[in-house]
């Protein structure tokens, strides 16, 4: 049984089967990381309140009895019921077969809706978001703090976020708190320059929520110096300002997403019709159309009420509810007794306002202010996996009450778009089957490309067929990859040193926005002529082989 996806549905999921079936099932989870995020708590890591390695959970640990793969899945043959992922440095495709499949794989921030927000935007949807996040910040306070242009300095301290959901009005809250509580260490920034601006499209915030609750949020963010502007559209973001749909743009170096959320890039190449943008289901939780396939979490289009079409909103109550349904639909598919229909009613919902404030409506029951704040906290302590977890969280809150906040600015590394590979006189680089990472261009050395039975064997002329292979050699200034990469294919042969020699990659992204946003260097790649790659590659390329 294989589980697509680490979040709340996948990874509540996997423990809910483990301790259904046991040792009667075979459980595997994918998942692209080691550890399982508690999502609702990362506008406090953004903040500095919990450390980053405090608010994960290794899966491991977490899913005792399953087995965990690092991987990511990016094909399915639902006819011969395999997945295809890729895990490893190699990037070699491995092929796992499956009796049951759960696709739990969520959904991703789809910045490409409005123009600018892929380039000039943050989101807030993992770890890494909530890193970066931070860093900008205070990358933000310490510019504003030094610098004599005053359209600079403004623009350093405007922060808007785009969304008054929980995910933008719980972030805001949490930054402006994080801002007012370093800002005695920025001695030249005064408090009436900052502008924390918070954009809905909708006529109140927290529309989950009742409309008293999202007016008492509207109306304690406005205290503590929030913009708040609502039934405001945006039409897009540039480098230094943010478009809005009434005419007027704010002219910012921060902006965050919390909207248009989209299908992930391995959802969307499934070849299933999606519902809404996401995988559709039965009541059951199976994926329309598919054998013992099941669909779950914030990627699937999942009824939660008997009476009406509508769809389970994309949180963790809603998550872990179809995950424990899931677990009992898969044991009675394989008992042979009758499925439950998913149906699910909240409990409430909560959304924390920073300092010591929230709003919450639980059982019915409408609370706001500092007891909201506490039964928020008591709420998600409760829900957090692992009692090491609640034990690091819980101090994580106690030194944040008496201690101040630590401003230091870790910064990540971030992969440069290239890098050079040495390497020896007949080593390989690339074997037939796997994915390739990038654009090679041989700098020094030779090696040689061959496709074909014979992989390994030794040629000297370029572009010569030996014993049914074809064999080109590449010198200084040749390249390898280019078509490969632009159709999503697999290498069909393989990439050997001939002599020392050094390589300069391009990473396949990188690659190719390059081709697409430069045609000069696009037709150049066209005008190649077809001899100089293999048959088998052009075969490839007709029959639409895609990763």
């Amino acid at each position: 049984m294989l589980i697509i996806g680490g979040g709340f549905a996948g990874a509540f999921a996997a423990r809910n089967l483990q301790r259904r079936l046991g040792d009667a099932a075979e459980i595997e989870l994918i998942n692209d990381t080691n550890y399982f995020v508690f999502q609702p708590l990362l506008p406090e890591v953004a903040a500095g309140i919990i450390a980053a390695s405090d608010a994960v959970t290794p899966l491991r640990v977490m899913l005792p009895g399953v087995r965990v793969r690092m991987g990511r899945a990016y094909k399915v043959d639902f006819d011969g019921r395999v997945v295809t992922l890729v895990q490893g440095s190699k990037r070699v495709p491995i092929e796992l077969a499956y009796d049951h499949l759960v696709i739990a794989a969520g959904q991703r921030s789809n910045l490409d809706l409005l123009p600018g927000f892929r380039e000039h935007s943050l989101t807030i949807k993992n770890l890494g978001d909530a890193h970066r996040l931070r860093n900008h910040v205070i990358q933000c306070l310490e510019h504003a703090d030094v610098t004599e242009d005053s359209a600079l300095k403004q623009r350093l301290l405007t922060f808007v976020v785009a969304g008054g959901g929980f995910s933008g009005v719980e972030t805001m809250g949490e930054v402006v708190e994080m801002i007012r509580r370093t800002l005695p260490l920025y001695p030249n920034i005064n408090k009436s320059e900052l502008r924390p601006i918070l954009i809905q499209r909708g006529e109140r915030l927290l529309p989950e929520l009742p409309a008293g609750l999202g007016d008492y949020a509207a109306q304690k963010l406005a205290k503590r110096g929030v913009d708040v502007r609502l039934k405001t559209g945006i039409l897009g973001a540039s480098a230094q300002a943010v478009e809005l749909g009434d005419g007027t743009s704010v002219e910012t170096l921060t902006l965050l997403s919390t909207i248009a959320n989209g299908p992930t890039e391995f959802v969307s190449q499934l070849g299933v019709e999606l519902a809404r943008g996401k995988l559709p289901t039965d009541r059951y939780l199976r994926l329309l159309g598919r054998e013992q396939v099941w669909a779950i979490g914030d990627g699937a289009a999942v009824a939660y009420d008997p009476d009406t079409d509508a769809l389970a909103p994309p949180t963790a109550q809603f998550a872990t509810a179809q995950a424990d349904c899931l677990a009992r639909n898969v044991t009675a598919t394989l008992r042979g007794t009758d499925l439950t229909e998913f149906a699910f009613q909240p409990k409430g919902a909560l959304a924390s306002l920073g300092h010591y404030s929230a709003v919450a409506q639980l059982y019915g029951v409408r609370i706001s202010g500092l007891l909201a704040w506490f039964v928020w906290r008591g709420f998600y302590i409760l829900r957090l996996p692992g009692f090491a977890t609640k034990v690091r969280v819980t101090l994580n809150w106690f030194f944040d009450y008496f201690l101040p906040r630590n401003t230091v600015q870790i910064q990540s590394s971030v992969a440069a778009a290239t890098r050079y590979v040495r390497v020896k006189k007949g080593e390989q680089l690339f074997a037939p089957g796997q994915l390739p990472d990038g654009f090679y261009a041989v700098v020094e050395g030779l090696l040689e490309s061959r496709v074909g039975h014979n992989t390994q064997s030794e040629s000297a002329d370029s572009h010569a067929v030996t014993d049914g292979d074809f064999v080109r050699l590449l010198g200084p200034g040749d390249h390898w990859g280019e078509r490969t990469l632009s159709a999503d294919l697999e290498t069909k042969g393989s990439l050997v040193a001939k002599e020392d020699s050094l390589v300069l990659v391009l990473n396949r992204g990188d690659f190719k926005q390059l081709r697409r946003s430069l045609p000069m260097l696009d037709r150049y790649f066209k005008q190649i002529p077809e001899e100089v790659y293999p048959q088998a590659l052009r075969v490839a390329e007709e029959q639409g082989e895609t990763k």
